[in-house]
């Protein structure tokens, strides 16, 4: 009611405190690129900050004129017994925060409430150290986090990058199986058979072990980026078994043996097929010291380089059983 008869509203209330505590933003100004704010800020009379709550002075935004323009206060215009400067301080004059409050008290509370999902919840997040791959940092500190006793209906999940990347490999293999059946069809109406299909796809298991023995010497953990890498590796290596493929056809059609025309159809295109991995492991340097992408370029790397050796030896021996190939 005080606050109400004085004129002053929730806003003005609001407002006086900012000015005692943060400031009003008046203006900003560049200091270079950088913008600054202008900040106009009450302080105490002897230019300290105001630490008692209950002395910021109370103004109103909007002058009030209740008082001023009743019969005595116009008389005493018109005969000079209030003079402007008096007007003045009358119009802008404050009112101690005590005299329009039942009091101040200070609370603790979340200016902001966090749902997940409808429900609150409180993210604790960090990001690794240079050089940290994160599944490798959240794999060392899973054991302490998952050990902390939580409360009646609380629980704990991990979000972030494992969450994305199981979301993601949901969806990911979720297709995998349509693309192998496209991949084979597509060999089968090239080829015309069955089994060039076949001896092209029997290297892919065998590119696991370069995968591995690159992991294991560089210490990457083969995450959601390492699996994508290996998908193109399959791409990779079934390119170049039809690139060999296609020239063991092109050597039987000049009439030579097929004992013959497997062996030089290895090393007419070992140049060419080595050339092009090379090219690509080279071109995945860069990406070694990547937290993040270090993984995949470590499985394109190793995949590629033990798939070059699998294409170039593995295939003709799996196409000379498969095609009762005699070799003296």
């Amino acid at each position: 009611p005080t606050a109400r008869a004085l004129g002053l509203s929730r806003q003005d209330v609001a407002l006086s405190l900012l000015s005692a505590g943060g400031g009003i933003p008046v203006g900003s100004f560049f200091e270079g690129v950088r913008r600054m704010n202008i900040l106009l800020e009450a302080t105490a009379p002897d230019g300290t900050p105001i630490d008692d709550l209950e002395t910021v002075q109370v103004f109103s935004t909007l002058p009030s004129f209740d008082g001023l323009l009743s019969d005595e206060a116009l008389m005493a215009l018109r005969t000079g017994q209030l003079d402007r400067a008096r007007l003045v301080e009358a119009l802008m004059a404050t009112t101690p925060l005590r005299s329009v409050s039942r009091g101040v008290r200070v609370e603790w509370e979340d200016p902001l409430v966090v749902r997940y999902d409808g429900q609150r919840r409180q993210r604790v997040q960090c990001s690794p150290a240079p050089g940290m791959e994160t599944e490798r940092a959240r794999q060392s500190i899973a054991a302490q986090i998952e050990a902390i006793p939580l409360p009646d209906g609380y629980r704990l999940s991990w979000q972030g990058e494992r969450d994305a990347n199981q979301s993601a490999m949901k969806y990911l293999f979720g297709t995998f199986p349509l693309a192998i059946v496209l991949m084979i069809a597509i060999l089968i109406m090239l080829f015309g058979d069955y089994r060039r299909p076949v001896v092209i796809f029997s290297t892919i298991p065998l590119v696991v072990v370069g995968v591995v023995a690159t992991m294991l010497l560089t210490g990457k953990t083969f995450n959601f980026v390492a699996i994508v890498g290996a998908l193109g590796l399959m791409g990779m290596v079934v390119k170049n078994g039809i690139v060999l493929m296609d020239e063991i056809d092109a050597q039987l059609r000049t009439g030579r043996p097929a004992a013959e025309a497997l062996v030089a159809s290895a090393q007419s295109r070992l140049r060419p097929v080595a050339m092009a991995s090379l090219t690509t492991i080279l071109g995945m340097i860069p990406l070694l010291p990547d937290a993040l992408f270090g993984s995949l370029a470590v499985t394109i790397m190793g995949g590629l380089l033990f798939g070059t050796l699998i294409t170039l030896v593995f295939i003709p021996v799996v196409y000379a059983m498969l095609f009762g190939v005699k070799i003296k």
